[in-house]
């Protein structure tokens, strides 16, 4: 019986920061970026905290890494389905389709995928919602250049709003998708439970037809 290969010092690096940012990702999900500690992180990826601290520097370059680590997927999905909107929708494009090919991709990440795809919603909730003071070093600009793409997406199923009708639009909007991921429950207690936070599909639907009647355009 053949030797089992040995794994390269790549490959065991590859494996030691994926079990840290399993970790973080799980942890900061349920406790908040301040309510964990690198210590925290470490025991429960199994590594010493010098190895956290060697690859990722300090607890907000780690929060960066797991923010950072699935943003190309959630942005390349919403790009792709906005484009394949603009195209099929032609001259029609409307605010509902453009909310829909901008909603639909991370809600469907979430719903397709497992706990870690819904722990990574709840992190960028609280991304969200945080001020710059209360996440000190964390960069959170990953989505941005998505954001613009929708914001001129909406210009066009919209082309008398203003640029400031637009950004409050998104605004209001981000509002409601962080309310959404956070997933805090309250909902389920007011409704006494004909509502559920979990229940990302209904959300969806919620979320586009109700912002598909804003009314989205020049100021007096």
């Amino acid at each position: 019986m053949p030797a089992a290969r040995r794994r390269s010092n790549s490959e065991r690096r590859d494996v030691s920061q994926g079990r840290i940012l399993d970790a973080a990702e799980a942890l900061f999900a349920q406790s908040g970026f301040n309510g964990v500690s690198v210590k925290d992180i470490a025991g429960a990826a199994e590594v010493d905290t010098s190895l956290v601290h060697y690859y990722f520097g300090s607890k907000a370059g780690l929060f960066t890494a797991v923010i950072q680590r699935y943003a190309p997927r959630v942005n390349q999905a919403r790009m792709d389905s906005m484009a394949a909107y603009a195209r099929t929708a032609g001259a029609g494009l409307d605010l509902e389709g453009v909310l829909r090919a901008y909603l639909e991709p991370a809600f469907r990440i979430a719903i397709d995928g497992g706990e870690s795809e819904q722990n990574y919603m709840r992190l960028i909730a609280q991304v969200s919602v945080a001020p710059p003071s209360a996440m000190a070093g964390v960069q959170v600009t990953a989505f941005d250049p998505v954001i613009e793409a929708f914001i001129a997406l909406l210009h066009q199923a919209r082309p008398a709003a203003t640029r400031t009708d637009l950004y409050w639009f998104y605004h209001l909007l981000s509002g409601a998708i962080t309310q959404s991921w956070a997933r805090t429950g309250r909902i389920d207690r007011l409704s006494g439970g004909l509502c559920r936070s979990d229940d990302l599909a209904q959300i969806l639907e919620e979320t586009v037809q109700l912002f598909a009647g804003y009314p989205l355009k020049r100021r007096a």
